[in-house]
This record gives structure tokens, C-alpha cells and sequence, in this order.
């Protein structure tokens, strides 16, 4: 394409917009508001999927032993967990460590009871022999815990599971919701472009009739029409991406220290990247498709 014919085509299309711009502005909306809803939940999956793998990459499990065990009781259960094909990895906490780990956790509590020894009298003597286990597929998790529930010596299982159940659970929903809105919001947009552009097909109709009957090629037409449909969804797109990143990076740090001890909030510089390159592919494409759409009949003369 020579360099005066894209800027007649830039020209066009910039010039086309303006004269629409009540329709241009309703399409612009559109699009923001349906890739908006798509950055928000886009961010809360990735959230979602990022707290999931740190569930993953931590032990699932935590095995309690009966406080009675002798050693060799121990070990047996120690050997039944090393034999389990669906367990990755273990690490036997002991008694004293328990304990140990006990005092380091009530040490703010004796700061506020005034220097108070909560632990005086006990030993490591009153706490459990535990296994923190890894499952090498969390889906097992269920089967693995009723197994190791079942061993001689084994008082309870604790386990993440629900957790990850639940995380899983809310992220189909918000899969399927946004799919959903998403789909219908762009579909509207796809309309409301198309026929934005309509109105300019229609008003330039007798010039286009005019430049196929001197043989101007069917592209040469139709390019500043989609050129228009494109700049409309770029308009979308980079307002939709502004407001996103301005509302994620206000409430990133306010639910982080909301959550902080459970989930963890992925950070907006991480993402903005992958963020920006959907918004332009989306916008460019329901730009263009709306204005070929527009424009398809009125090159059949």
C-alpha cells in the first residue's frame, strides 16, 4: 500500500468517526464496558489460578499421631506414609519441635498477659508426633486423607482440599459468567459498530457507487471503513485498560492486606502486558468485522 493511499485511508476513517461521533461515543461505551467486565474477571481468574498453585505447591496434609505413640508406632505410621504411591513428599514434625513451634506461638500471647508463662508446667510430652504430607495430585487428596485416617495410631488428617475445591468451584462460576456477559456485551458492540459505519456507508453510498464505476478495487473502498471500525475499538480498548488498571492497582493492596495470611494478590505489572495485547486483538477484531459487515452490500453494484 503506498504511503499516500494510507493517508487518504487514516484521513477517512478519523474523519468518518467525527461525523458520526453520537453513534462512535455509543460504540465506544460498549466496547469499554464489555472489556472492562472481561479485565475484571480475567483478573480474578488469574488470581484465583495463582492462589491455586500455591495451594499445590504447599503439603496438603497435616497427619496427627495419637499422643501415646511409642517410636517404633511412630515409625510405622512414618513407613506407611513413605510406601503411599500418591504421596510426594512428608517431614516428620516431633514432639519437641511441636513444641517448640507452640511456644514461638504464644509468645505475643505472654506479652500480654504480663510476662505470664502460658506453657509453665508442660513439656513436649502433651503434644502430637505430625506429618506434614504433599500429595502429588491434589485432585486425590480426599482418597489419600481417608487412607491415612485409617492407620493404626493416626488421631486426625487435616487438609486443604475444601479450599481448593471451593477456588476451583468459584472460578468455573466466573468462567462461565464472564464467557457469558462477555459474548453478549461484544456482540452488541459488533452490532453497534456495524451499523455506526452503516450510517456512513449510506451517507457516502453515491461517492462509493462513483469510484467502482471508475475502478477503484473493492479494498480500496472498504479500507476506511475498517480502519474506522478499528480506531472505535481502539478508543474502546484503551479506555476499558485505563480504568482496569486504575481500579485493580486501588484495590491490589487494600484486599492484600485484607487477605493477607490467606490469599495472595497477584500484581497488575505481572499482567498488563498479556492485558493490553487481548484488549487490542478483541477491539481490532470486532472493529473490523463490525465495518465489513456495514459494507459488504453496498460494494455490489
Amino acid at each position: 500500500m503506498k504511503i499516500r493511499s494510507l493517508r487518504y485511508i487514516l484521513k477517512e476513517s478519523f474523519v468518518n468517526a467525527y461525523r458520526n461521533r453520537l453513534m462512535s461515543l455509543a460504540s465506544i461505551s460498549i466496547i469499554s464496558a464489555a472489556l472492562i467486565l472481561f479485565g475484571v474477571f480475567y483478573l480474578i481468574l488469574i488470581n484465583l489460578n495463582h492462589n491455586l498453585d500455591l495451594l499445590y505447591d504447599k503439603p496438603q496434609m497435616q497427619v496427627y499421631c495419637l499422643p501415646e505413640l511409642t517410636d517404633e508406632q511412630v515409625e510405622a505410621v512414618k513407613t506407611e506414609i513413605a510406601n503411599n504411591e500418591d504421596i510426594e513428599s512428608y517431614k516428620e514434625i516431633s514432639k519437641k519441635e511441636a513444641f517448640d513451634q507452640l511456644k514461638e506461638y504464644l509468645e505475643d500471647e505472654k506479652k500480654d498477659l504480663g510476662g505470664a508463662n502460658i506453657l509453665e508446667g508442660y513439656d513436649e510430652s502433651m503434644m502430637f508426633v505430625s506429618f506434614t504430607v504433599k500429595v502429588k495430585d491434589p485432585q486425590n487428596s480426599n482418597k489419600v486423607a481417608k487412607t491415612l485416617e485409617a492407620l493404626a495410631g493416626v488421631d486426625n488428617v487435616k487438609y486443604s482440599q475444601q479450599t481448593i475445591d471451593m477456588i476451583l468451584k468459584v472460578s468455573n462460576w466466573v468462567k462461565i459468567v464472564s464467557f457469558v456477559l462477555i459474548g453478549l456485551l461484544l456482540v452488541i458492540s459488533l452490532f453497534i459498530i456495524a451499523n455506526t459505519i452503516k450510517l456512513t456507508v449510506f451517507a457516502r453510498r453515491k461517492e462509493i457507487n462513483i469510484m467502482k464505476y471508475i475502478g477503484a478495487t473493492d479494498w480500496f473502498i472498504r479500507w476506511p471503513f475498517v480502519f474506522e471500525g478499528i480506531l472505535i475499538g481502539l478508543l474502546g480498548a484503551t479506555i476499558a485498560f485505563v480504568l482496569v488498571a486504575y481500579i485493580y492497582s486501588f484495590a491490589q493492596p487494600r484486599l492484600a492486606e485484607e487477605f493477607s495470611g490467606g490469599l495472595e494478590m497477584v500484581q497488575f505489572g505481572s499482567e498488563w502486558g498479556t492485558l493490553v495485547l487481548i484488549y487490542l486483538g478483541i477491539s481490532a477484531v470486532i472493529g473490523a468485522s463490525g465495518s465489513i459487515m456495514s459494507i459488504r452490500k453496498h460494494l455490489h453494484v
